[in-house]
């Protein structure tokens, strides 16, 4: 898991329990030669909803997702989240901005990983 470089345990986001604005959305598709990132600007009615029981709830772009999450002091994890897990770390410690990376994967069928930016 990613941590913040701050120490105090009084600097670490409260929660982040909410709804989210998507940002920007990046991600590979295809495989081979199609295979080529895109990069998807969220829309008012995107958003990304954490829940206090573990799950969030995705709308982008119309299309509807459920995925589950942990959440430690500086830290997220969201299982299934691209080509794995999901994880994120918090850009500003008023958590209004929020960064959940997988990883990222070079194989000879192509890239493949995704990076959302989130917002509130």
């Amino acid at each position: 898991m990613f941590g913040l470089s701050c120490t105090k345990s009084n600097d670490m986001p409260k929660s982040i329990v909410g709804k989210w604005n998507i940002k920007i959305d990046s991600f590979y598709v295809g495989a081979g030669l199609s295979n080529h990132g895109v990069t998807y600007v969220g829309q008012s009615n995107d958003y990304f909803n954490f829940s206090s029981d573990g799950h969030v709830y995705i709308k982008e772009n119309s299309v509807l997702d459920t995925l589950t999450y942990t959440l430690s002091s500086n830290s997220i994890l969201v299982k299934n989240f691209g080509s794995g897990n999901g994880k994120g770390e918090f850009q500003s410690l008023s958590t209004e901005n929020m960064i959940i990376r997988s990883a990222y994967f070079y194989t000879p069928g192509g890239i493949f990983g995704r990076t959302v930016s989130l917002t509130r």
